[in-house]
């Protein structure tokens, strides 16, 4: 064994991963899909899986959907024949994928989701309180003045977006603020459509000085609107955003964000995929695991508060 290990080194054979995995019946290869890696959150939330991943002694293939169905569908099916260990996930909002999740899950590749789920598909999850961090919020808008208050993001009947209008709806009610339907603005992240849904509340005359975006690159897009409109952030208007991304620096104004700790989020969804791996469960545990979240102040020059 030993001298044939010895002329294997010499020749510079690397065994097959494929074959390997299926004689030992384990791989020790975590799939990973993400939306996008240009968005800080998810870089982030990736860079907590590698290193967790690492820590138990597994690798991670981390792969992107760029926010498309047919993308992540492909995904799964490339990872699920590369018989990895189990599947992290960040899933869009397309539930035709569903039943191929399904399948890989019963087939004993375990799938978790992490900062976001899918209504009806009952598999582990690891996300932030959507809802508290939107109260939160609000609550720093109402202290600093701002009551009429827009709320901007994809429908809020989707999971990403529902926490987050929930924390606004009951913010709204505990500092008696009357809740108006016309001041919840549904977007996509289309080339046009922030700047244009901006554009036309700013043209109907409404007033309001702070605007709640759901995500960081939508607050990019409205917090451009604002200024080009003629509007000054945050002396005309606040703005405040999700997952502390980098890219809303770029308007180099003061806005709020919360940081939902995408690295930690990252290394929880990780541990619990390999605890489910390992420990082999046959009842896998259905529960969703929240991440603290915190509030914060970024100031033009860097600093925050």
């Amino acid at each position: 064994r030993k001298l044939v290990k010895q002329k294997a080194a010499e020749l510079g054979y690397q065994p097959n991963l494929m074959a390997r995995s299926l004689s030992r019946r384990r791989s020790n290869i975590l799939g990973v899909i993400v939306p996008d890696l240009r968005i800080s959150f998810f870089s982030e939330a990736s860079r907590g899986i590698y290193t967790q991943a690492r820590e138990r002694n597994y690798d991670a293939i981390i792969t992107v959907s760029n926010h498309k169905g047919t993308n992540e569908r492909r995904k799964l099916e490339f990872l699920s024949a590369l018989n990895v260990d189990g599947i992290l996930i960040d899933p869009v909002h397309d539930i035709r994928n569903v039943p191929i999740m399904k399948r890989i899950d019963d087939r004993g590749i375990p799938i978790v989701f992490f900062d976001r789920g899918i209504d009806g598909v009952d598999l582990p999850t690891v996300t932030s309180d959507d809802e508290d961090a939107a109260f939160k919020v609000v609550s720093r808008f109402v202290e600093n003045g701002r009551r009429d208050i827009i709320f901007l993001g994809p429908k809020v009947n989707l999971f990403i977006s529902r926490g987050r209008y929930e924390g606004y709806c009951k913010a709204l009610a505990h500092f008696g603020i009357e809740y108006r339907a016309d001041y919840v603005v549904t977007c996509n992240l289309k080339r046009e459509d922030v700047p244009r849904k901006i554009h036309d509340f700013i043209q109907s005359g409404r007033p309001f000085n702070a605007i709640m975006c759901a995500g960081g690159l939508v607050a990019y897009k409205a917090g451009h609107a604002l200024l080009k409109n003629g509007l000054r952030i945050p002396e005309d208007v606040m703005l405040s955003e999700f997952g502390d991304n980098n890219i809303v620096h770029r308007l180099g104004v003061p806005f709020l964000t919360i940081d939902q700790f995408p690295f930690l989020l990252g290394q929880k969804a990780t541990e619990m995929l390999i605890d489910i791996i390992e420990l082999r469960k046959q009842e896998r545990p259905k529960q969703t695991i929240y991440i603290d979240n915190k509030l914060i102040y970024h100031h033009t020059h860097g600093e925050h508060v």
